[in-house]
């Protein structure tokens, strides 16, 4: 296991299973997991292309299972897919309670059947005792998913979604976990708003992008924060 420490951020290198046991409670977590759906994005060449470690739906079920009981109950908002959605909520309902679905507004279709609706969005679970903070919001999230071309991950999440989630959640000096940190976009929504970050990633290649990535969004908040 390989730790590294940015600022307000510590990273791990390894299997959040082995890592979870010994973090101290977050106040929120907030991650974007496997789906179960085998995913690698044949648009080219490059960081976003490459396999997801522990995805394919048995493998992704059996790592669920294995890491939800390890978030003690903290307030979470989990990514998730229509199709993955049912086992999900089992899973959780078994330790914590349910809120509900907010759904992303991804701003145009994906991948899928071309003689179909395009699938345009994308469900993030909000589970166990989630309180927001400033007005009632809706919870349709508009926010434009990231270009195929600047994506450091297949899967990458918009930085601007992340720190609204963020923002929302947790107050200022929190502490944000991230058990599936990828390329670092919760890390980097954490720190843009002041908040402490704890990430896990499995894949070496990925944690390098991430250090880099909340390396300078820590930096550019010590410039104009």
């Amino acid at each position: 296991m390989q730790k590294e420490v940015i600022g307000n951020a510590t990273l791990y290198l390894g299997d959040c299973r082995d890592i979870l046991p010994t973090l101290p409670p977050a106040d929120a977590v907030i991650t974007d997991p496997p789906y179960g759906i085998t995913y690698q994005s044949n648009a080219g060449v490059g960081a976003g292309t490459r396999p997801i470690s522990n995805d394919g739906t048995r493998v992704s079920l059996r790592l669920y299972k294995a890491v939800i009981p390890l978030l003690h109950g903290a307030p979470t908002l989990w990514c998730t897919r229509w199709d993955a959605w049912p086992d999900v909520w089992e899973l959780f309902a078994a330790s914590m309670k349910v809120n509900g679905l907010l759904v992303w507004d991804k701003g145009q279709p994906g991948m899928g059947d071309l003689k179909h609706w395009g699938p345009s969005y994308e469900l993030i679970a909000s589970c166990g005792p989630v309180r927001t903070r400033g007005s009632r919001d809706c919870s349709v999230l508009r926010y434009n998913t990231v270009p195929s071309q600047n994506r450091n991950h297949p899967t990458e999440k918009p930085e601007a979604l992340f720190r609204y989630l963020v923002q929302k959640v947790t107050d200022e000096g929190g502490v944000v976990l991230d058990p599936f940190m990828g390329s670092g976009t919760t890390g980097v929504a954490a720190v843009s708003e002041g908040r402490k970050f704890i990430g896990c990633e499995v894949d070496q290649a990925y944690f390098d992008i991430a250090c880099r990535r909340i390396e300078d969004a820590q930096r550019q908040a010590q410039m104009f924060g």
